[in-house]
């Protein structure tokens, strides 16, 4: 904690702004700070940027200014720690392609795995708790 400011932000998107390889800006000058356990939603009409800023924030697009931080690291040191994760908008799932809780559970697990990528016991235990939990 910062003396008399509050916790350090978690997520911090300080004047970004990303643009796509044909030139189009996406985002421009977007500026923003979110605390540990803040909950909050990117509203906005379609094509006003709202995927461009989590593809940036998931380091699949890098700004053409500005800092993009998480958890005080930046993106791609933050991913590596498994600090962060992407669920897909729907639109982008095949909700018929039949999969398991067990599944889905372990492609969350895919970045924690070790040699080889195969399930160790706390990959299976993840899964066992989901199931306790009712996912």
């Amino acid at each position: 904690m910062h003396a008399g400011q509050g916790p350090t932000p978690s997520i911090v998107i300080s004047g970004v702004t990303v643009r796509y390889a044909n030139g189009v800006t996406a985002v421009n000058d977007a500026s923003f700070a979110l605390g540990p356990g803040t909950i909050c939603a990117l509203v906005g009409i379609n094509g006003s940027g709202k995927s461009t800023i989590f593809k940036t924030l998931m380091g699949f697009l890098k700004p053409a200014q500005g800092l993009v931080s998480i958890a005080g690291m930046e993106v791609r040191k933050a991913l590596k720690r498994g600090l962060v994760a992407y669920v897909p908008q729907a639109e982008e799932v095949d909700w018929t392609f039949p999969v398991l809780v067990d599944d889905v559970v372990m492609m969350g697990r895919y970045g924690h795995m070790g040699f080889m990528r195969l399930p160790r016991k706390a990959d299976r235990e993840a899964a066992e708790q989901a199931h306790e939990a009712h996912m």
